[in-house]
């Protein structure tokens, strides 16, 4: 995965050929050319866009907040008396 790149506005891996550095305070960071596009566009498309990755930020969001707890942290649970609980 060394030829992948990281977009810190799309928050995705892409090939090394398709992102560019974007100095922002400082800091070197990294933007694909889509979204580097997107934000030259109309602020109807720059809107769109956005509101697509903020839907996707949460869907994985979401589905990190589902995940059960792994059994070993249930079964610490379990065995820790009420007075250390409380």
């Amino acid at each position: 995965m060394s030829d992948q790149v990281f977009c810190y506005h799309c928050r995705r891996h892409h090939p090394a050929h398709e992102v560019t550095p974007v100095y922002l305070r400082g800091v070197k960071r990294w933007r694909c050319r889509h979204s580097l596009a997107l934000s030259r566009s109309s602020s109807a498309a720059r809107d769109a866009f956005g509101r697509a990755v903020s839907e996707l930020n949460r869907a994985l969001s979401a589905g990190r907040a589902a995940r059960p707890l792994p059994r070993p942290v249930i079964e610490l649970f379990e065995r820790t008396p009420a007075s250390v609980a409380a």
